[in-house]
């Protein structure tokens, strides 16, 4: 099958969490080149995500447990000049976890590892494809070979869906549960929803200030 070249855009995620009295700010940034001529123009949010002050005494109080942050929305958008078919692929510049394939690891530098982890869907309801509603689907089998890959099933209308870190493609239908490949598009609209998760405070070392970083890569394949 033959596939038009690939439309690579970069972005990173830079997230800072500070354990002391100053604020702290989360900057979602991207960076891209457009070839060829026809091809879409991606964008991912528009300004920084604040994730506000987060003291100590605002972790989980039981120190075994994990800190849920507040839900965070990226309005992601893809304009097209005419119709494409394409998908995304999302993944951390740092790799994977075997152990957890939903997850992007945030890294605390040399002295903090791992202080947690971002998990991304893409919100149904918010799914919009020409304008009108559509339902993310992923791909089966891998993130090569889209044209023959099998997709399916789409979200249903009440359920978002997850993404992997780089195992699968995503794409979009225009019907719920569907197992079509996923259809050209002039443009679509989705919500990408980040959910921080904190370590437990007995894994982290809370003597200073953590301040931490996520590299996140959302690419766009033609196929």
């Amino acid at each position: 099958m033959k596939r038009l070249p690939t439309l690579c855009v970069s972005g990173s995620m830079l997230l800072g969490i500070s354990f002391g009295a100053s604020a702290a700010n989360v900057d979602l940034m991207v960076s891209g080149s457009i070839a060829p001529a026809a091809a879409c123009d991606v964008s991912i949010g528009s300004a920084a995500l604040d994730l506000g002050t987060i003291n100590r005494a605002a972790l989980n109080p039981d120190p075994s447990k994990p800190t849920h942050l507040e839900e965070q929305r990226v309005l992601t958008s893809v304009i097209c000049p005419h119709a494409r078919r394409f998908a995304f692929v999302v993944t951390d510049a740092g790799g994977s976890n075997a152990a957890d394939p939903l997850a992007f690891e945030l890294h605390g530098g040399e002295n903090h590892g791992k202080p947690g982890n971002l998990f991304l869907k893409f919100d149904t309801q918010s799914t919009k494809i020409d304008n009108k509603q559509g339902y993310a689907t992923g791909s089966s089998n891998g993130v090569i070979d889209l044209g023959d890959a099998t997709w399916g099933p789409a979200t249903p209308p009440t359920e978002d869906l997850p993404i992997t870190n780089g195992r699968y493609a995503v794409g979009f239908v225009n019907t719920p549960g569907s197992t079509d490949t996923p259809v050209p598009m002039k443009t679509l609209s989705v919500y990408l929803l980040v959910d921080t998760e904190i370590k437990p405070v007995n894994d982290l070392d809370l003597s200073a200030d953590i301040a931490f970083t996520g590299d996140l890569g959302l690419e766009i394949r033609y196929f």
